[in-house]
């Protein structure tokens, strides 16, 4: 269990990222492509991903396992600044925070030759660790940012709106299903037994797509405080931000190329079943847009529609879904 003490203070200074941390996605979307479970969210990212993978990025595996300790140094950010700044701060952790998170990490597996150097910070093994999470990062995260940080920006909207109708304690209690807030301590699930003060520092609350199951922080309670939450990532999320024939930015997707910007954003916004007004929310279209659409797609084999008392619901289709993740599972 996870206990985070606040005092009025901390109450006073909790905030919600604008976005995603780009080294805590680097770290928790390697858990992820390293897992063999059969989420569908992930399962066509992780192909992807695995296929493109670079050698040297598998140094990275080294470090992050898909559970247990992962050192903090890896995640010196709170989702303030973006991956080259937080790459260079990464790059230079201090000898001293290096040896202590690594000697925590040998505690639990077998250090390698790459992670002894590394402890010792020496140029060509900080070198290869540069090396390693800019080709991940590249292929792993960079052709998902626009996907990325439309979900993050929706969830801050639903954070701000908890908190002006429920303030604080609204906010608290509903960051995490198991989340269990009573004041002034919030109580979460996690796989180890760790108590975190603030002690006036407030808190910094950090979104990420590839978090599994529950908040987490650092083990460190000197580092500056963070708790990343977990998005819940629907399916028909991987619709990279560059086209895969390497267009120039800017240029349409595969996907709104073959359906036009309109139908295509429909049909995204229907991979989360939604009411005709929920859709045409989703994907910033009139109400008479979104029906004159549907009938295409659904002609199409891509949507399907069914009556919900008053209302109607519309859902992308398999074959939809499989347009939306551009390839069709088996």
């Amino acid at each position: 269990m996870l206990r985070i003490h606040f005092s009025s203070e901390d109450l006073r200074n909790i905030t919600v990222a604008e976005r995603a941390d780009p080294l805590w996605d680097v770290l928790l979307s390697l858990h992820t492509l390293q897992e063999t479970d059969d989420s569908l969210a992930f399962s066509e990212w992780r192909r992807r991903t695995r296929a493109a993978l670079p050698a040297s990025a598998r140094l990275l595996m080294e470090l992050a396992r898909p559970w247990g300790y992962s050192p903090d140094f890896l995640t010196p950010g709170r989702g303030e600044a973006g991956f080259t700044t937080q790459l260079d701060r990464l790059l230079s952790t201090p000898r001293t925070a290096l040896r202590a998170d690594l000697a925590t990490l040998a505690s639990e597996t077998r250090p390698t030759a790459w992670t002894r150097d590394l402890a010792e910070a020496t140029a060509p093994a900080l070198g290869k660790l540069g090396e390693a999470i800019t080709a991940y990062h590249r292929v792993a995260l960079a052709p998902y940012q626009e996907r990325m940080r439309a979900h993050a920006e929706a969830d801050r909207d639903r954070r701000a709106r908890a908190l002006l109708t429920g303030g604080v304690d609204r906010l608290l209690a509903e960051l995490h299903p198991r989340a269990r807030w009573e004041a002034p301590v919030l109580h979460l699930p996690v796989y180890a037994d760790q108590d975190l003060h603030l002690e006036g520092r407030g808190l910094v609350l950090v979104p990420s797509l590839f978090l599994r199951i529950q908040p987490i922080t650092l083990l460190d309670a000197d580092r500056p405080p963070v708790l990343v939450y977990p998005l819940q990532p629907q399916l028909g999320w991987l619709t990279p931000g560059l086209p895969a024939d390497g267009a120039a930015p800017g240029g349409p997707s595969p996907l709104v190329a073959l359906l036009g910007r309109t139908r295509a954003a429909i049909l995204e916004s229907a991979a989360t079943p939604g009411t005709t007004t929920e859709i045409a929310a989703r994907a910033g279209v009139a109400l008479p847009v979104v029906s004159r659409h549907a009938s295409v797609l659904r002609s199409a084999g891509l949507l399907e529609t069914r009556r919900a008392g008053q209302s109607v619901r519309h859902r992308a289709t398999h074959l939809g879904m499989a347009l939306l993740n551009g390839h069709l599972s088996d």
